[in-house]
C-alpha cells in the first residue's frame, strides 16, 4: 500500500484529479498523503465480510500468510459497490490504477469501458516469472513436487527454482477449489491490462524490462511498460510525522535515530523481515544466537504473532539476550521506521526477507544486504540482487529454517568489517544510480512523464 500512496503523490504533483479506494481500518496510513494533498478524493468503502477473515481485519499484515489468497477473494467484493459508484458520479474517473492482486479490477474497467492499469508490487523479473507460471503451468511428473526444479528458459539469464521457491500466489492454488480458481483468473486478468507500472529502474532490471516491453501473449501484449522507481516518501515523510505511518512501536523513532547518532558510520546491523513474516522461537533462538556471538551492534525489528499463530510458539526473544546484548544493540517490537534506519550513515548492513519493497529501500540506502528469502517472489528477488547485481549474500532461505548461527554470526560481523568493503562499494554504486533514475532526465523520470502524458490522452482526468 505505502509504495502505491507514495505514487498517488507523485501523480498529484501533475495536477491529475485523484481518488483513492480505501477500507476504513486502513484509514490511518492514507493521513500522510492527504495532510499534503488536500485535493486528493477518497471512497471509503466497508470491507467485505468473508467467514475466514476475523471481523475488523483488514490488512494482510494482520493475518497469517496463509489466508493471503483468502483475502484477495474477499476484496473482489468491492466490484459491485465501485461499479455502482462509478455509474453514479457526475464525472467519473478515466482510469483505474490498481495493485497486481487485484487484477479482478481488469474485467471492472472492462465494464466501464476505461483502461485499468496494473500496479506491480514486484520487479520486473518476478513479473516475468509470475507471469511464465500462470500463462504456462508446469507440469509435475512425480508424486512430491518439492522434488521438482522449475525453469525459465525464455527469460533472460534462465532462472530456475525448486518447487518449494516458487511465488507463493502460484504454490497456493488448488485445481478445483473456487477461491483459488477466482485468484487464477486475477492473475491472468493483470496480463490483460492497458499497462503496468514497475517500482523499479533500467540501471537495475533492464534485461527484463525490455523482456516485458517485447514479450507479447495470447491475451495481450506488455508494450506498454513504465518502470517509475524507486518509489519513495517524500524528504518530509521519510523524516518528520509519517515515517511512523504503518504503525507504532516499542522504541520511538526518536530513540532509535538517538541511539543511531552515538554509532559509528557502517557499524550498525539492522534486521526486519516485512510487515507480514513472524519468526518462529526457533529461528528467534538461532537468529539471537548468531547476533550474540558476532558482537556487532544491531537494531532487530520483531513482528508478533497475528490471528492463527499458536500462542507462544512465534516471536519470542530468547530470555537473557535483551540483556547479554544491552548497550550495543535493540529490540523493536512491532513497526520500525524502515527507511528512516536504512537511510542513517551508521547502518551497514540489512538482513531482509527479499520482499520487493525493502529491496528497493535497501539499495536506495546503499547498505550491503543480507538475505533470507522465505516465500512470495522473494526468491526471484534474491537471484536478481545476490546472482546478477551482486550487492547481497544469502544467509539463510526458506520460511521453516533456521540459520546455523555460527555462519550467521561470522557474515554479520563481516558485513560491517573490512570485509564486506567489496559488497558496500557495489552497494553504493547502485545506490547512486537508483536516485539518478529518479531525478530530471533519469530513466525513471521520463517514464514517469511519459505515463502522464498517456493518462491526459485518455480524457478530461485532470483539473
Amino acid at each position: 500500500m505505502i509504495p502505491l500512496l507514495d505514487f498517488a503523490h507523485q501523480l498529484s504533483l501533475h495536477n491529475l484529479t485523484i481518488t483513492i479506494l480505501i477500507t476504513p481500518n486502513n484509514l490511518p496510513i492514507l493521513n500522510p498523503l492527504l495532510s499534503k494533498n488536500p485535493s486528493i478524493k477518497t471512497l471509503v468503502l466497508p470491507f467485505p465480510n468473508h467467514p475466514r477473515i476475523p471481523q475488523g481485519v483488514e490488512n494482510a499484515k494482520d493475518l497469517t500468510p496463509n489466508l493471503f489468497p483468502t483475502m484477495l477473494f474477499a476484496m473482489s467484493g468491492l466490484y459491485k459497490p465501485i461499479l455502482e459508484w462509478f455509474k453514479s458520479h457526475p464525472s467519473p474517473p478515466v482510469a483505474i490504477i490498481s495493485d497486481f492482486f487485484l487484477g479482478w479490477t481488469q474485467h471492472l474497467a472492462c465494464e466501464l469501458g476505461i483502461p485499468r492499469i496494473n500496479f506491480s508490487p514486484s520487479g520486473a523479473m518476478g513479473i516475468a516469472v509470475i507471469d511464465s507460471l500462470f500463462q504456462n503451468v508446469p507440469k509435475l511428473n512425480n508424486d512430491d513436487p518439492n522434488h521438482r526444479i522449475v525453469s525459465f528458459p525464455d527469460i533472460p539469464n534462465s532462472p530456475f527454482y525448486p518447487w518449494s521457491q516458487l511465488p507463493s500466489i502460484f504454490r497456493s492454488l488448488k485445481h478445483g477449489e473456487p477461491e483459488s480458481e477466482f485468484n487464477r483468473k486475477s492473475m491472468i486478468a493483470n496480463f490483460e491490462s492497458w499497462g503496468t507500472l514497475v517500482n523499479s529502474f533500467s540501471e537495475l532490471e533492464s534485461v527484463y524490462l525490455d523482456y516485458l516491453r517485447k514479450k507479447s501473449n495470447g491475451l495481450g501484449s506488455y508494450h506498454r511498460v513504465w518502470a517509475v522507481g524507486p518509489i519513495l516518501p517524500t524528504a518530509d515523510d521519510a523524516t518528520g510525522p509519517a515515517r511512523d505511518r504503518g504503525g507504532s512501536g516499542s522504541v520511538s523513532t526518536d530513540d532509535i535515530l538517538s541511539w543511531l547518532d552515538t554509532c559509528p558510520d557502517n557499524s550498525v546491523v539492522y534486521i526486519c523481515f516485512g510487515s507480514q513474516v513472524v519468526l518462529s522461537n526457533k529461528q528467534m533462538e538461532g537468529l539471537a544466537s548468531g547476533l550474540e556471538s558476532s558482537g556487532v551492534r544491531f537494531l532487530w525489528g520483531v513482528k508478533q504473532p497475528t490471528t492463527g499463530h499458536v500462542e507462544g510458539e512465534y516471536s519470542v526473544v530468547p530470555a537473557g539476550f535483551e540483556d547479554r546484548t544491552a548497550g550495543r544493540g535493540t529490540v523493536i517490537r512491532g513497526w520500525a521506521p524502515q527507511l528512516s534506519i536504512l537511510k542513517h550513515r551508521s547502518v551497514g548492513s540489512f538482513v531482509t526477507h527479499c520482499g520487493w519493497n525493502s529491496v528497493v529501500e535497501g539499495l536506495t540506502s546503499g547498505v550491503v544486504m543480507l538475505a533470507w528469502p522465505m516465500r512470495a517472489e522473494q526468491f526471484v528477488s534474491a537471484t536478481l540482487l545476490v546472482d546478477q547485481v551482486k550487492v547481497r549474500i544469502k544467509v539463510c532461505e526458506g520460511m521453516g529454517s533456521i540459520p546455523n548461527s555460527t555462519e550467521l554470526s561470522r557474515i554479520l560481523s563481516d558485513s560491517v568489517s573490512e570485509n564486506g568493503l567489496e559488497l558496500r562499494v557495489r552497494a553504493t554504486e547502485m545506490c547512486k544510480a537508483s536516485l539518478a533514475a529518479v531525478e530530471e532526465g533519469g530513466s525513471s523520470f521520463k517514464d514517469l512523464d511519459s505515463f502522464v502524458k498517456d493518462l491526459f490522452g485518455l480524457g478530461p482526468c485532470c483539473k
